[in-house]
């Protein structure tokens, strides 16, 4: 009987055992998400970090969860997703800095360029409030659509695949945000 339940498990696709969520700097991430209906993986996660007067900050622990493992920068880019993205803030972050953060990355590190960046980065950096220590923000990008979240609240969406490989590039592109934090998104499966 054991035998017949073994099976069965594999042929329905149900694991055998329970899948556990990663922990990082206290922070557990969840080892699923569900996007549009569609259930992600963690796919990697990783710790970012922050230089400022030549100390370290811990500012940020960033999960990225796919429907199959993705161990590649050619390999996130040909995804037909839905993909996510959750960043769990170690530090409280006002509006302002938030707003001026994201837009620096986008700066230091989009090597996706489009005539409309510009102004889709300050809609995008806009749509988050003030963070509270170990508050979440959440980017999906499902179908033409990224969808901004805080806390699980819906904040806004920008339409169209450029912003949406523009924001993939800060993270998988020539000159990541951080090529640790790249590499730990690459795992192809955090569990």
């Amino acid at each position: 009987m054991k035998r017949f339940a073994w099976i069965l498990c594999l042929l329905v696709g149900v694991p055998l055992m329970p899948l556990h969520a990663l922990q990082i700097e206290g922070v557990e991430i969840p080892p699923q998400v569900t996007v549009d209906g569609t259930v992600l993986n963690l796919n990697g996660a990783g710790l970012r970090t922050v230089v400022l007067l030549i100390v370290p900050i811990k500012a940020y622990v960033a999960a990225f969860y796919s429907p199959t493992p993705l161990k590649s920068a050619s390999a996130v880019q040909a995804s037909p997703g839905p993909l996510r993205f959750d960043f769990t803030f170690l530090q409280a972050v006002s509006q302002g800095q938030g707003a001026q953060a994201w837009q620096a990355q986008f700066k230091d590190s989009a090597t996706f360029q489009y005539p409309n960046l510009t102004k889709d980065v300050t809609t995008f950096s806009q749509f988050f409030g003030p963070i509270r220590s170990l508050g979440v923000q959440s980017v999906e990008l499902s179908g033409t659509t990224t969808r901004i979240l805080e806390n699980g609240i819906l904040k806004g969406t920008i339409s169209g695949t450029d912003f949406q490989k523009a924001f993939l590039s800060l993270w998988f592109g020539s000159n990541p945000v951080m090529p640790s934090l790249k590499a730990a998104l690459l795992r192809g499966s955090a569990n």
